[in-house]
């Protein structure tokens, strides 16, 4: 199939290349590279061969039509947004403009095209905190963040455009991607997600790994995330592109292994993988993280056949071996 990936050179969307020219499909990456990496496309291609790029930037309304005009595609998966929980407390405007402004103008040119198969990079966060754990999709949605809000508003504009206008879509809820799959592992600028930066700290003394709160409702009062493996959620995103040419409409699931880890136990997992120990502070709370974000998988299990095969030990032990060979200029 012919499949367009936005955001094709972030942390997942270059896996799901990866793994997509793998299995014999053809594959268009379209990205800024603002917070993509264009040696991580360079890896992709010795490892798996040649797809086209299209530098674009999705705020872009007239680039973005001209570059896309006359191609059409099986299905497009949406990666590119930005993530940043605490940056988008202090600069929301600038996540509503790129994650919903943006993606608006995706969709808009999509229809254009009659390109109808769309898979969403949601997230988590559409939750916010939650009395009832794990989460099942039909929990009320409040997010804690602007971050997770502007997931919540491109979910509710997608279901819109299949009720109306002719769309397929499915909504993946991830918790916590992590993880490593050969060259490629997580690199943003700067690093903020808990397990690279777990590891960093396990091999520079200079780096001091900060645990955001230990005084939350939890059994060691540290946060609690549900932890899955990159490739596991790779395989989730193809499993959804066959599940879209059977099934209509709009459709969101959890992307989830349905086991917590909180941070603690993440650390005393990272030092049994590397058989090194690390030195961590306590900091505090970091405004919009949730106590909890813990999923039920069911409903993904059940309707599509998807079920995760690594736990938290895999997730360590490939992103250890990829953190071994990171650059020092890749932590900021």
């Amino acid at each position: 199939m012919n499949i367009l990936l936005t955001g094709g050179a972030g942390y997942i969307g270059s896996h799901c290349t990866l793994e997509l020219i793998k299995r014999g499909h053809k594959v268009t990456v379209l990205d800024n590279l603002e917070r993509g990496h264009q040696e991580t496309l360079d890896s992709i291609k010795q490892q798996a061969g040649e797809f086209e790029f299209l530098k674009l930037d999705l705020r872009n309304l007239t680039d973005l039509r001209n570059g896309l005009r006359d191609k059409q595609f099986d299905a497009v998966i949406h990666f590119a947004a930005y993530i940043d929980v605490g940056e988008s407390v202090r600069e929301p405007a600038k996540y509503f403009e790129n994650n919903v402004v943006g993606s608006q103008y995706l969709f808009q040119i999509l229809l254009e095209n009659k390109v109808n198969n769309v898979i969403f990079s949601s997230s988590a966060a559409v939750y916010g905190t939650q009395e009832i754990v794990p989460i099942p999709e039909t929990a009320e949605k409040h997010p804690d963040s602007p971050y997770g809000e502007t997931k919540l508003l491109m979910e509710m504009i997608l279901e819109n455009y299949c009720q109306y206008s002719g769309m397929n879509a499915v909504a993946l809820r991830y918790f916590n991607p992590s993880g490593a799959e050969g060259n490629i592992g997580e690199r943003h600028y700067p690093e903020t997600h808990a397990v690279p930066r777990v590891l960093k700290a396990l091999m520079d003394d200079n780096f001091t790994f900060g645990v955001f709160g230990d005084d939350y409702n939890t059994p060691d009062g540290s946060c609690i995330r549900d932890f899955i493996h990159i490739q596991d959620l790779v395989d989730a995103h193809i499993a959804c592109i066959d599940f879209l040419n059977n099934n209509k409409g709009f459709h969101a699931f959890n992307v989830a292994t349905g086991k917590g880890t909180s941070v603690l136990e993440l650390i005393n997992t990272a030092e049994e993988v590397s058989g090194r120990k690390l030195d961590y502070k306590i900091q505090p709370r970091r405004e919009g993280d949730p106590a909890q974000l813990v999923a039920d998988p069911i409903k993904i299990n059940s309707e599509i056949g998807w079920k995760a095969k690594f736990d938290i030990k895999d997730i360590l032990k490939s992103a250890w071996e990829f953190e071994q060979k990171r650059p020092e200029s890749d932590y900021q």
